[in-house]
């Protein structure tokens, strides 16, 4: 068994866990943590191993050794680190948690735990088993204590405050008393023990060790050097006086402890019951081994015992008393196991076996301990353990109001009972009014309890308010109680800590900072009172009257406090009955859809015909509720209708009965009765005929009256309600009845049941104000009856239209106009809520930015101002009549006049005024003065005070982080990480900085979110779009992101925003900076993935990137696959005619034999298809560095923003944006002055890229000295040589080539290239770019040699090789040497092709088009069809137009010359599908070209005469032909001359051949010489058929015409020798008509040799037809005339081969000929 456990340690998972988790009927081997993992570090092992099953209040004893440890200098800390906001919070709780740590860290390896964190002290404990024990306990504590001491004793921090630790340490009997109930549960320590160990603490001094009477007598005192203290009893330790012992004389010692020595608590074995190691010391009755004795079943016997000792409650046997089990030898503990075995066990004696836990496991299944620990941990702690989230994220700076409670018990009374007693007090008034009880400390001072109003998932808006009422409700009870002296209680408020302190293995939510300690000192020093600072004063705006002013006391650590007050709640300001509405002067605005329902629904209740509906408007705290329900008071009042109206609050929730005793009170002194219902005769009368007039006592619950029950008397089951339904009946026969309650989520449970009743009676109609959670979520069952009622209908109220926000701020502030800008700011920060609205202008108007005063007419006041419309702002009351009808009990009504007088112009404001009287407005918002004049006020901003300046106030803040806090924890996780994004972000990058996300949850959440109004579609319109959308009824949660059709989250958006600004920017302030950090680098990380997908497609070197290694084994698998694909290409059997080479992958792909295609080419072919175009790509990266930039700063990683803002300028100048690129460069600059790393800073590498990037801004600024003063120092910094004048350039050039030379013979291997060699690649690039884009050849070619060198030296990257190559090329003028380089590059670039980027690929395919030229010009056929088909497929590859519009019309004339007749027409189809997408008209006007030129040369066209006639007649006629247009255009129209004139329809072909004067062109290239051929061709054609008509002038005219035109031709065949055999083909013609046979036959023999030389198939068949017509007489049918002529329809029943045209000669018979010609008009071309 020992071996088994110790492997499984070895594999992660105990045995122990592997059993426990079985029981559980959990996996065996977790890939997440446990629940109990993650419960029990928040608790001790005294707890852990409790017996929870015991009746509460329940008090066990322990013999332990105790340690108070007490940090100094942490108020200190606190103030300082609380000065620095945020940060300084997040340096605040990294020092605490580091410090707390590495105490925790040598209590828990010294066996110990911490029993309790309270604030800046811990209290641990070592459990014994017995008095024996005692000795050996104590030295182990004060071995802790001096450890603690080196390592904590003097810890300094970065603000300079040095933190100390003293401990004070004691033995003997320690007592924890358990408290609570089945919701929450507490435990409090008492004893000897803890008086003892808090009186040693007391003694102590910074960084002492003092160790109680009793502790210095158990332990060895001769082991220590000690000094006593004062009173001769307490000792201070000051070093060990001997050496440690060995380690087998400790374990001789402390005999079972080994094994607990061996691991530190929080190893495999975890820190409680998931690993149990020391904490099962704290186990009832456990020895302080885990197998020392196995923990047993509980069962009902054990928990019958007494509570004198713990240890009885676990024994299945009886157990000696406390006394004598720890003085007498060790007992035997009988076990019962599993099985039903019983075994004898003595402590310290190990029980292997799996019995032993099996035990363990039974046990921890019938405690149930994830249930039990869940008790004694805060709520807010176990939603962030529910959803899984890091408890880091839980640890925040938030407002939250801190009570400290202090009680004096006295010493006579039952603690135990009395305990429990003040718990349940404490529990149920801070329940109550949403507050959280933390801590329980009983030490000299008292019992003192903790609580906290404002933590995550209770924020209210009057937490201030509520912690006030609260603690004197506390007091008030308190007082009473049998056995408390005294209460003293402080209230503070501000920005406190609140998360997790102390270590991995154990820590407690903990709240800390300086106003903790201020209510501390205030509990202490005003003793019997309830106590409160000046910002909770002020921010609970509860009556003055109810405070007090005390004298200020010094308290330690604190300074300037400010004013304590005390609060004292008198009866006439009392808290506990039911208010009315409040009233409001100025007219409701908006709300016109729920006015109408109401008013219908009163006219159905005044009618009395039928039974209205009631409402319950639903709407968040602060939306203007209360103020639509006063509206409906005064709709009520017009129509005669009774109105019972109620605003309850958070105390009233508790109360039984409370709304419905205040009804019906009201209801019946509204009606003239009186609340003895036994004296009304005619309520009585009613009641006595349906037998219930002796059954008034029922009505005592409800309405609080003392009637008796009669003796014999039983009521039934609904008797109550028809009581009920009679009287009430009475009342409102003689008028109807509105009951209007605000806030009715404080509705009591059994006021529901009366509510459930009184909807059911006629007369009555009930509206209700509620919060949206009661509503969704009803708070009791008689809640949920009424809600789900037919005649009940739920509102739910929306914010405010902002059109009224104008006029809700001059309702606010009593004025008449406001300022513009003041508008803006509340549209923008207010949303919409008028409760905002209120608080930002009440803060603004209390700091002076915002002041009324009155209008004196000038035209200053009026300017920039914003007036609503009269009737919004006439009152409905005068101030006196208002004066009349309020209720001075009315806490809100008090809170409204407060807030009214914030509006009031000051005295010295009036004096200042001149007595000048301005017109009258209307009679609205007049105020009078000492004159008795009318003036009307305005709101002003101060004049030295900039609105956009001015902060959001404390109080808004406040109310969004209660609304945050009413959110579900998955909910408000996602907030706050969206928040760290921005106003907009995409959902999947929250969805990635999620911690430990559950996508199907974060979906459900984002659903609830959008639904709440947190968030909104980003792409909803806006403007008139967005009118229009609402006017058809859209619902405003729509999303209109695009989505994909199969996207299965289509009704979830892509992108989203805040629908409030101030909302993002108060989620994000809330969280801790280390927070921030992580969830910064967590989206930085998200966005290199996202810029990964998109840089990956860019070529590095335009971003200026480090390339990829390209040998890597991915590349190299890659390579390998190529190589296999090539050689199966290979085997593919070329003999047959009619098998081809695999076509290209690409649509459309050509089918050229293998033996034809370039091995490059084949090697490009395997590479992916399809690049996006550069700077559609550029574009989408451009937002995104901005994101990384923008949250790499924030996550204040300078180093990193620099490498993104030099890529980002980099991709910025590819869009030549020269300005954006020089901001980027400047923000750069002062990034590197921030910077003290200066090893990055002056990095060479690093500043040679900023010069070169600075260079380009220059030139696309126009500034080219500049561009090329930046490019030369950054050469300079490379160490490149760059002279300036001729001389020394010419002399670098000739050491270059020399060493260029050396390198290019020289026989040793090649070097690796290093980041600097990039770098000087780079630089050479943008040297030679420059040079030629400025003219200066020599330096161009300088840096070109230069570049040629670095990439002979080393093994550099592709790119680089293919650039400098290229460049050389060009100033190569050796055509052996250049032919040898583009050998040598292309063996390069096949070999590497996995390397090659698109510009490589360009770079490759002009190249490949000035060779497929040069092999066309030079009749090498083969050669250039091979290069012109691959320049093609990377051009078509790459969407380039511009060299496949120089390589098409090459590729076209090799296919036509080489009789690829399928292979054309294949590529006529590209082509055109291509010309579909594309506005290019001189690619348009080749494809119309080449169809011309199929159908004359006897092949099926693709487009008819017809379609080719009409782009031709459009095209040529455009007069805005350029240069570079004039070969096309003269191509296109020479074929469709030659068309027309083989036709005979002469008239037409002389249209078309005039074109040729128009764009005759200077320019020799194949395409020009073969234009010009097909002009010859129509010459020809008219002199054959002229020769019999014209005169032998005109005849001689067209020779000599014809005779030039050849001689142009032949002149150009010098260059362009592929054209000889249509010369010599086109001479012999010439001849033939001059009947000059033997020249003809002579020049035929040419044509044909010549044409076989160049492989020019198509030429050689047309010179054969030719040959044999002409010479040898053959009579061949001409085909051509028919074929032609044939449509498409009959292209599928065509044979094999063109049908060439014959060039006709003179017919035989000429006087037939003579007739004929004579018949038609003139037919020569001129």
């Amino acid at each position: 068994m020992e071996d088994s456990l110790d492997n499984s340690d070895r594999k992660g998972t105990p045995k122990i866990i592997q059993l426990i988790r079985q029981a559980q009927g959990l996996a065996p081997n977790p890939e997440e943590e446990s629940a109990l993992k993650k419960l029990t570090p928040h608790v001790p092992g005294i707890v852990t191993f409790a017996n929870h099953s015991r009746a509460l209040p329940w008090t066990t004893s322990y013999t332990t050794v105790l340690m108070f440890a007490d940090i100094s200098g942490f108020t200190a800390i606190c103030e300082k680190y609380g000065a620095m906001q945020n940060a300084g919070i997040d340096q605040l709780t990294k020092t605490l948690n580091d410090y707390l740590g590495e105490i925790v860290e040598n209590i828990i390896s010294s066996e110990g735990d911490v029993l309790k964190f309270a604030g800046d002290a811990i209290l641990a404990v070592w459990r014994v088993n017995d008095d024996t024990e005692l000795n050996a306990t104590v030295d182990q504590v004060v071995k802790c204590c001096l450890n603690i001491q080196d390592r904590c004793g003097a810890w300094e921090t970065d603000i300079g405050v040095t933190l100390t630790v003293k401990m004070g340490v004691s033995a003997g009997e320690m007592s924890v008393t358990f408290l609570g109930n089945d919701e929450y549960r507490v435990y409090v320590e008492l004893g000897p023990a803890i008086r003892e160990v808090n009186e040693a603490e007391h003694l102590c001094g910074a960084g002492h060790i003092v160790l109680s009477p009793t502790a210095w007598e158990l332990c060895t005192q001769s082991l220590y050097n000690h000094e006593l203290l004062e009173d001769q009893q307490h000792a201070r330790i000051l070093s060990f006086w001997r050496p440690r012992r060995s380690s087998r004389a400790e374990t001789q010692r402390d005999g079972s402890l080994w094994f607990m020595r061996r691991r530190k608590m929080g190893g495999d074995w975890g820190v409680a019951i998931t690993g149990i190691t020391a904490a099962t010391a704290f186990s009832e009755g456990a020895s302080k081994s885990l197998f020392t004795k196995p923990i047993p079943i509980v069962n009902d016997a054990s928990t019958s015992k007494s509570n004198d000792d713990e240890t009885s409650n676990e024994d299945t046997s009886p157990a000696p008393t406390a006394s004598s089990s720890r003085r007498h030898s060790e007992p035997v503990h009988r076990t019962i196991y599993e099985n039903g075995e019983e075994s004898h066990a003595r402590p310290g004696r190990p029980k292997m076996g799996l019995n032993k836990l099996r035990s363990v496991v039974i046990t921890v299944k019938e405690m149930r301990l994830d249930e039990c620990l869940r008790l004694y941990i805060l709520h807010p702690v176990l939603k962030k353990l529910d959803d899984n989230q890091p408890l880091e994220y839980l640890s925040e700076m938030r407002n939250v109001t801190v009570v400290f409670m202090n009680l004096i018990l006295k010493e006579e009374q039952d603690t135990t009972k009395l305990l429990q007693d003040v718990f349940e007090v404490v529990y149920r008034q801070s329940k109550v009014m949403h507050g959280c009880l933390n801590k329980v400390f009983f030490f000299d001072k008292g019992c003192t309890f903790l609580v906290i109003f404002g933590l995550p998932g209770y924020k209210h808006e009057k937490d201030c308010a509520h912690a006030l009422i609260c603690s004197h409700k506390m007091k008030s009870i308190l007082d009473k109680l049998a056995g408390v002296s005294s209460v003293s209680i402080g209230v503070t408020t501000g920005g406190t800590f609140c998360g997790v302190v102390g270590n991995k293995n154990r820590h407690e939510y903990s709240v800390i900072g300086r106003k903790v300690n201020m209510a501390a000192r205030l509990m202490m020093h005003y003793p019997n009172k309830v106590t409160c600072g000046e910002r909770t004063f002020q921010q609970s705006r509860l009556p003055a009257i109810n405070f007090r002013v005390l004298g200020a006391k010094r308290m330690k650590g604190l300074q300037n406090v400010g004013v304590i007050r005390e609060y004292v709640e008198s009866s006439e300001t009392s808290t506990q009955a039911v208010a009315k509405i409040p009233l409001f002067q100025f007219p409701l605005l908006g709300r016109e859809s729920e006015i109408e329902l109401i008013d219908n629904e009163l006219r159905r209740l005044v009618s009395g015909q039928e039974y209205p509906d009631h409402y319950i408007i639903s709407g968040a705290s602060g939306i203007g509720k209360t103020r639509l329900l006063d509206h409906f008071i005064r709709l009520a009042e017009t129509k005669n209708v009774n109105v019972i109206s109620g605003a309850l609050r958070l105390q009233h929730l508790h109360i039984s009965n409370c709304l419905s005793n205040y009804i019906f009170q009201v209801m019946l002194s509204s009606s003239e009765f009186s609340d003895r219902i036994d004296t009304e005769p005619e309520i009585m009368k009613a009641l006595a005929s349906h037998d219930l007039d002796s059954k008034l006592y029922l009505l005592n619950s409800i309405q609080g009256s003392a009637y008796q029950k009669p003796k014999g008397i039983t009521g039934r089951e609904g008797d109550l309600s028809k009581i009920l339904k009679i009287i009430i009946e009475k009342c409102t026969a003689r008028q109807p009845v509105l009951v209007l309650v605000d806030d009715a989520q404080n509705v009591d449970t059994l006021s529901w049941r009366f509510l459930c009743w009184l909807r059911e009676m006629r007369g009555v109609l009930i509206v209700l104000s509620s919060r949206p959670a009661a509503v969704e979520v009803p708070p009791c069952d008689f809640a949920e009856q009424y809600m789900d009622s037919s005649n009940v209908r739920v509102i739910d109220l929306g914010v405010l239209d902002t059109r009224h926000l104008p006029a809700l701020a001059c309702q606010i502030m009593d004025v008449v106009r406001i300022p513009c800008e003041l508008e803006a700011m509340l549209r923008e920060r207010t949303q919409g809520v008028p409760y905002w609205c209120e608080q930002l202008l009440i803060d603004m108007t209390e700091k002076k930015q915002l002041i009324v005063t009155y209008d004196d007419g000038s035209s200053t006041m009026r300017e920039n101002t914003i007036a609503p419309n009269a009737a919004q702002l006439k009152k409905v009351f005068s101030d006196h009549s208002l004066e009349d009808v309020l209720d001075e009990n009315d806490n809100d009504q008090i809170e409204y006049n407060r807030v009214n007088s914030s509006f009031r112009v000051e005295d010295d404001e009036v004096n200042r005024q001149n007595q000048q009287t301005p017109g009258m407005l209307l009679g609205y918002c007049l105020t009078s003065i000492k004159d008795n004049k009318p003036k009307v006020k305005v709101a002003m901003f101060s004049p030295h005070v900039n609105p956009k300046d001015i902060e959001v106030p404390l109080i808004m803040k406040e109310l969004i982080i209660a609304r945050l806090d009413s959110m579900r924890a998955s909910e408000q996780l996602i907030v706050k990480c969206a928040a760290v994004l921005g106003q907009t972000f995409p959902r999947d990058m929250i969805e990635y900085i999620l911690p430990k996300v559950q996508r199907v949850k974060a979906r459900k959440s984002f659903k609830r979110l959008k639904q709440i109004g947190i968030f909104e579609c980003a792409n909803i319109p806006t403007g008139r779009a967005a009118r229009l959308l609402q006017s058809n009824g859209l619902h405003p949660e729509a999303c209109f992101c695009p989505k994909m059709e199969d996207d299965y989250n289509a009704d979830l958006c892509n992108v989203m925003r805040f629908k409030n600004n101030l909302l993002q920017q108060t989620a994000y302030n809330i969280l801790m900076e280390s927070q921030r950090l992580d969830l910064h680098n967590k989206t930085v990380e998200y966005l290199e993935n996202q810029a990964d997908e998109i840089r990956k497609r860019i070529p590095y070197y335009l971003l200026y990137r480090k390339p990829k290694d390209s040998l890597d084994n991915k590349q190299a698998r890659r390579h390998s696959l190529f190589v296999r694909r090539t050689s199966q290409v290979c085997a593919v059997d070329l003999d047959d005619k009619d098998q081809d080479i695999p076509r290209m992958r690409r649509r459309g792909g050509l089918c050229v034999p293998k033996e034809d295609i370039d091995p490059l080419i084949k090697a490009v072919c395997q590479l992916d298809d399809g690049h996006q175009k550069i700077d559609e790509l550029v574009k989408i990266l451009i937002p995104l560095y901005q994101e990384m930039a923008r949250h790499m700063r924030a996550a204040k990683d300078s180093q990193l923003v620099v490498e993104v803002l030099l890529e980002h300028a980099a991709a910025v100048i590819l869009l030549k944006d020269a300005e954006k690129a020089k901001e980027i460069m400047d923000t750069v600059d002062e990034l590197l002055q921030e910077i003290s790393d200066k090893k990055f800073t002056n990095d060479v590498s690093r500043l040679s890229k900023i010069a070169r990037i600075r260079g380009k801004i220059s030139y696309y600024s126009g500034d080219l000295e500049g561009a090329q003063r930046w490019l030369r120092h950054a050469a300079k910094l490379l160490g490149i040589h760059q002279p300036i004048t001729a001389v020394k350039i010419w002399w670098s050039t000739v050491r270059a080539v020399i060493r260029l030379r050396a390198l290019r013979n020289s026989p040793l291997t090649r070097r690796l290239a290093t980041d600097k060699t990039l770098e000087q690649g780079y630089c050479l690039s943008d040297l030679q770019w420059l040079y030629r884009e400025t003219g200066n050849t020599s330096l161009a070619f300088l840096t070109t040699v230069q570049q040629m060198t670095k990439v002979t030296g080393r093994t550099c990257h592709l790119h680089q090789v293919v650039e400098s190559y290229s460049a050389l090329m060009k100033f190569c003028q050796i055509e052996h040497t250049k032919k040898k380089l583009e050998t040598e590059l292309f063996e390069i670039c096949a070999s590497r092709h996995m390397e090659l980027s698109p510009s490589d690929l360009i770079m490759l395919a002009s190249m490949y088009t000035d060779m497929a030229i040069k092999h066309l010009n030079s009749g090498n056929l083969k050669k250039a069809l091979s290069s012109s088909t691959g320049a093609y497929e990377v051009c078509d590859r790459l969407n380039n137009q511009d060299i496949g519009l120089v390589v098409s019309p090459v590729l076209a004339c090799c296919l036509i010359l080489t009789l690829r007749n399928d292979q054309f027409s294949e590529f006529l189809q590209r082509l055109r599908s291509f010309i579909c997408y594309s506005d290019g008209r001189i690619l348009r006007a080749w494809y119309y070209t080449f169809c011309m030129e199929r159908i004359l040369n006897g092949d099926y066209p693709l487009q008819s005469v017809q379609c080719c006639l009409d782009f031709a007649t459009n095209y040529l006629r455009s007069l805005d032909a350029v240069t570079n247009e004039y070969v096309p255009r003269l191509f296109l129209a020479m074929t469709i001359a030659v068309w027309f004139s083989r036709k005979g329809q002469w008239s037409s072909a002389q249209i078309w051949f005039d074109y040729s004067e128009l764009f005759e062109t200077r320019i020799v290239s194949f395409l020009s010489l073969y234009a010009l051929s097909r002009k010859i061709e129509v010459m020809l054609l008219s002199l054959n058929t002229c020769r019999v008509t014209k005169s032998h002038s005109a005849l001689d005219q067209m020779k000599r015409q014809i005779t030039r035109d050849l001689r142009r031709l032949y002149i150009g065949c010098h260059k362009i020798t592929s054209m000889l055999p249509r010369y010599y083909h086109l001479k012999a013609y010439y001849f033939m008509l001059k009947k000059s046979r033997c020249l003809a036959k002579w020049y035929l023999k040419k044509a044909r040799k010549v044409a076989e030389k160049h492989g020019n198939l198509f030429e050689l068949a047309w010179v054969e037809r030719h040959r044999r017509v002409w010479i040898e007489k053959v009579d061949l049918s001409d085909q051509w005339t028919d074929m032609s002529e044939t449509t498409q329809c009959c292209w599928t029943s065509r044979s094999k081969g063109p049908h060439l045209y014959t060039w006709p000669i003179v017919p035989r018979t000429v006087n037939r000929k003579m007739k004929s010609l004579q018949q038609q008009p003139d037919n020569s071309i001129t």
